[in-house]
C-alpha cells in the first residue's frame, strides 16, 4: 500500500513538472513575440515575390539574324491569339534626299506593303501572307477585338486614303466588314479597345490637309458612333492613346504646321477631355507610342535626329498620369518614330521604325529588369 501511495506521489509530481516546463516555454514565446497572430503568419507566410524597379528599365535585342521581314516603319503592331503579329508599312531606305530644308522623303515613290507575318516568340517570324487583299499601305491600325484581328485606315499609293475595315480570323484570310465605314478617311490615327468598344482617334488626311480631334466607337467593329467631333485637344496625327486606370490618356502628336506638342489629355467617357499638363518633364515627341505596364503609363520612342539637335531619346512614365519619372538609363535602341510597341508576356516590346539617322528597321526590342 504504502509503494503505490509513492508511485502516485512521482507521477503527480512528474505531471506538475510537465505543466511547469510548457508554462514556462509559452511565456518565453509571448515575451518574444509580443503579437499572437505572428505564430500564425510565420507557419502561413510564403516568400514574397520580387516587384520591379520601374526605374531600373534595361532593353535586349533579338537576333538580327532571326528577323526575316523587311525594315519599315508605319506598320501595324498587335497582339492576336497570344502571338506578335506585323502588317504593312513602307520602307524608305536608299530614297533620302536633302534640300536647304533638310532632309526629306518622297514617300509617295516608297515600297509600301500588304504583308502579314507573325512571331510565337520574337524570335522566329513567319509569313502569313505578302498579298493581303487590303492593298500596299501605311499607318495602318491593328487590334484584337473579340477574339478576331481587326484593321483599318491607313494610307497606300493605290488605295489611297481609306476608310474601310477589314477582319480576320487567321490573319491569312481577310474579310471586308465595310468599304467605308462612318468616320472620315485617314492615318496616323490611334486605335484601341476600350469597356468592350473599339476605339479610333484623331488622324491626317494629306491630300485634303485636314487633320481630325475626333473620337469615334464602335460594338461591333462595323457601325461606328461619333464620341465627340471637336475634342478640346488640338487636331493631330502620330499622337498615341493607351488605356490607363481605366481612362483613355492622350499624348503629343504634330500638326500639319511643323509644331510637334508634349501635352497630356484624359478623358473618362471618350467625349469629354481634361488636360492633365502641357509642361511634363518630357520633351515634345509624334510617332511614339503609349503603353500601359506594370501599373504604370509609358511613352516608348521619340524622333531626335540631328538636325533637329532635339534631346535624347528617353523613356518615362507615370503611375498616376500626372507625375512624371524618366527611367535611370536611356534605351539602346535608336530614337525613332512610326515604330510598333506593345506589352506581350510580361514585356514591353518596340519593333521597326525609321531611327533618328533617317534610317529604317526590321529590329525588334524586348524589357527586362536589373541593374
Amino acid at each position: 500500500m504504502k509503494k503505490n501511495h509513492f508511485i502516485f506521489i512521482g507521477v503527480v509530481l512528474a505531471i506538475v513538472l510537465a505543466l511547469f516546463v510548457v508554462v514556462r516555454d509559452s511565456a518565453s514565446q509571448r515575451s518574444t513575440i509580443k503579437n499572437p497572430t505572428m505564430l500564425l503568419q510565420v507557419a502561413t507566410t510564403t516568400p514574397m515575390v520580387p516587384q520591379f524597379e520601374l526605374p531600373s528599365l534595361r532593353w535586349e535585342q533579338v537576333p538580327s539574324s532571326t528577323i526575316s521581314w523587311e525594315a519599315r516603319d508605319s506598320h501595324a503592331l498587335t497582339v492576336f491569339n497570344d502571338a506578335l503579329w506585323i502588317m504593312g508599312g513602307l520602307n524608305g531606305n536608299g530614297l533620302v534626299t536633302h534640300d536647304e530644308h533638310g532632309k526629306n522623303v518622297a514617300y509617295w515613290d516608297t515600297p509600301h506593303f500588304n504583308d502579314v507575318w507573325t512571331s510565337a516568340d520574337g524570335y522566329e517570324w513567319k509569313l502569313i501572307t505578302d498579298n493581303a487583299p487590303w492593298g500596299n499601305r501605311r499607318s495602318l491600325q491593328a487590334v484584337e477585338f473579340k477574339g478576331r484581328l481587326w484593321l483599318m485606315g491607313g494610307w497606300g499609293p493605290e488605295v489611297g486614303h481609306r476608310s474601310d475595315v477589314w477582319v480576320s480570323d487567321d490573319g491569312a484570310q481577310w474579310e471586308r466588314a465595310t468599304a467605308k465605314a462612318e468616320w472620315p478617311a485617314r492615318e496616323g490615327h490611334s486605335l484601341l479597345v476600350w469597356n468592350d468598344r473599339i476605339w479610333l482617334i484623331g488622324g491626317v488626311r494629306y491630300d485634303t490637309r485636314e487633320t481630325f480631334n475626333d473620337a469615334w466607337y464602335s460594338d461591333d467593329g462595323v457601325h461606328w458612333t461619333e464620341a465627340v467631333r471637336n475634342a478640346s485637344w488640338i487636331s493631330r496625327w502620330d499622337h498615341s492613346v493607351a488605356v490607363f486606370n481605366n481612362k483613355l490618356y492622350l499624348t503629343a502628336g504634330m500638326d500639319l504646321n511643323g509644331a510637334t506638342f508634349d501635352d497630356v489629355w484624359v478623358s473618362d467617357d471618350g467625349e469629354t477631355w481634361t488636360l492633365v499638363t502641357d509642361t511634363p518633364p518630357w520633351r515634345e515627341r509624334q510617332g511614339h507610342v503609349l503603353v500601359s505596364y506594370h501599373d504604370a503609363l509609358w511613352t516608348l520612342g521619340r524622333f531626335n535626329d540631328s538636325d533637329s539637335g532635339s534631346g535624347p531619346n528617353d523613356v518615362w512614365f507615370t503611375k498616376d498620369g500626372v507625375n512624371w519619372e524618366k527611367t535611370d538609363s536611356d534605351p539602346l535602341w535608336l530614337g525613332r518614330e512610326d515604330h510598333g510597341a506593345v506589352v506581350w508576356r510580361d514585356k514591353m516590346w518596340v519593333v521597326g521604325g525609321m531611327d533618328s539617322n533617317w534610317q529604317w528597321n526590321n529590329d525588334v526590342w524586348y524589357t527586362t529588369f536589373g541593374k
